[in-house]
Order: C-alpha cells, then structure tokens, then sequence
C-alpha cells in the first residue's frame, strides 16, 4: 500500500456530485509514482505540466500515463506549459510558442484528458484600454494558431483566472468557446467573491482549482479558509457537476483539505457516498 493510500485510509472515488482530482505532484517523486498511488483514491489527478518536456520525453510519459488510465480507470485533467510565452508582445515569440504549446496539446491526446488549462498572462506594463486591446489581439492571434497546428476546438481549452479581471477576455473566450478553469485561490487574493464569479461563469466553468489563500500565499489546505469562504465555497459545490481539482502540493495539505471536505458536507448534510474502505 502506498504512502498517499495509508494516509489517506479510503478512496474518494464516485463521493461526490463533481469529480474529485488533486495534483500529479503530492509526493516529491516524479509523475508516475505520484498517479500511480492517486489513481485508486480520486476521479482524476491534474497532470501539471508547467515546463514544456522534451518531445521524447513527453511521449515516453504520455505513454505510461495512458497505460495507467486504461489499467485503473483513472481521469486526467491537463495544466499546459506556463512557460511558454503566448501572450508576448514580439509577434515572432508569439508564433513560436503558440507551435509549442499546439505541439504539447497534440502530444497529450492519448490521455482523453477531460480539459487542457491555459494560462493567458496579462503582458502589457500599462492596463490602459489602449494596451488592453492589444494584448486582446495577442491573444486572439495565438489562439487561432494553437487551435489550428493542434486541431482542437476551443472548448478543449479552459482558461484560467489570473491577476486580472477574467472578464477582460470574455470577447475571445466567446469568439473561441473557450471553457473556464476558476481558481478559487486567485479569487481570494485579487479580493474577487468566489460565488459572484462563479455564478458569471457558470455556464463555462468545467474545472475548479480549489485550495486557500492567506497572507498573500496560495495553494494552502482548505482548513485555512475563512468561515465566509468556506460557506461561498460549499455553496458553489452544492451547483457544480464538473472536475473539483484540489490544487495542492503536499500529503499532508491533501490529508487536511479532505478532512475539511468531509466535515463540511457531513455537517451540511450534503450528498455524499458511502467511502470504500482501502
């Protein structure tokens, strides 16, 4: 039994409305080992793919992975490289990472990944209208490109908020049909009320990132958040039937995170099935 299995005590597989997934990097060990011990325990893992891989590389993991889903029955949820610059104001840095990330997305098909997340930094210096709309630009452009070298429509991508108003790309999230990945932490931190946002974007909200945020620190277990938070929280997962990703990187934070969980729904008398017991 591995160590995430004996922590934990009991598989969250099938306990929810929503699908339950947490992050590929709970153990400080590389991807297998972490999905390997989570597959039996959760309806997904989010893969974080935060750095663009090797193309030999990546096949080699995609691989593995996609062994591992056709074995356990275990889902995937995709993070899309964060460094590859899409949103650069050079239009050739622009080209050439939107042909990264196509390539990346390609790449991932073999996992039947259930969203691919993207994150579209906001680049300019100023946030005037003038810079706001070229940046829109940047976007649009890029997102053509990475739609058409991948050949994806755009409900395969959720966008996720970031440090600006997400509202600033419903122009291109509606042109493309992007989905909507909501974080729940960078709500918290931009002073955003996670339910007025949620209800914004309800009808393109696929994948939640769940975690707290304290102090100007995010990704922290969800015992430390706030009783108003954790009420906004519980009343967004009372209405929500997509992926519930709990966006943390430690046993330990994941062990308290689903304790919390628990408490809240036992306490709220909110649906929950019967555990199966490891």
């Amino acid at each position: 039994m591995s160590l995430i299995a004996k922590t934990l005590g009991q598989s969250w597989r099938g306990r929810f409305a929503f699908r339950l997934a947490t992050t590929s990097f709970i153990l400080p060990e590389d991807y297998l080992p972490n999905v390997q011990a989570l597959a039996p325990l959760f309806d997904e893992v989010e893969l974080l793919f935060f750095e663009a891989p090797e193309r030999s590389a990546r096949a080699q993991l995609v691989q593995a992975l996609a062994a591992i889903r056709q074995e356990s029955g275990i889902g995937y949820n995709v993070h899309l490289p964060v460094d590859l610059p899409v949103c650069h104001p050079e239009a050739g840095e622009r080209c050439r990472a939107a042909a990264a990330m196509a390539e990346v997305i390609a790449g991932t098909v073999p996992l039947e990944a259930s969203t691919l997340t993207l994150h579209l930094p906001y680049t300019p210096v100023d946030r005037d209208p003038a810079a706001r709309r070229r940046w829109l630009e940047w976007v649009d452009e890029s997102l053509a490109r990475i739609c058409a070298l991948a050949r994806i429509h755009g409900s395969r991508l959720s966008v996720e908020n970031l440090d600006y108003p997400l509202e600033w790309l419903e122009p291109v999230i509606a042109k493309f049909d992007l989905r909507v990945c909501l974080d729940i932490g960078h709500l918290t931190l931009a002073g955003i009320e996670a339910r007025a946002a949620f209800h914004h974007w309800v009808q393109r909200c696929t994948l939640i990132h769940l975690h707290a945020a304290v102090d100007n620190r995010d990704h922290l277990p969800l015992d430390r958040l706030s009783p108003a938070q954790a009420d906004g929280v519980m009343e967004i997962l009372a209405e929500f039937d997509g992926t519930v990703s709990l966006e943390v990187f430690s046993l330990d934070a994941l062990h308290r995170s689903l304790a919390w969980l628990e408490r809240r729904f036992e306490s709220a008398a909110a649906p929950i099935r019967d555990a199966a017991t490891l």
